[in-house]
């Protein structure tokens, strides 16, 4: 199954992420498909979230650095 890191490319970003894949793979292995997981994975005194999201043939981390976009939310009136 192929990894990928969305989001910031920063060296800490990059090992957070690492670290959040490899325990969704352990704890799910390639299950639990299209729902998105919370990590809260800590690095050099620093929490990071990252969202990891198993699809059919990639494993999706995204770090959550800021506000998220809610683009997907609709205006009901």
């Amino acid at each position: 199954m192929k990894q990928v890191i969305r989001g910031d490319k920063e060296p800490a970003h990059l090992v957070v992420a690492h670290r959040a894949l490899e325990a969704h793979k352990a704890r799910y292995g390639e299950g639990n498909k299209n729902h998105p997981i919370l990590y809260s994975i800590s690095y050099r005194n620093k929490h990071y979230q990252v969202e990891v999201t198993t699809r059919r043939v990639t494993m999706a981390a995204n770090i959550i650095t800021g506000a998220r976009s809610l683009g997907c939310v609709h205006h009901t009136a």
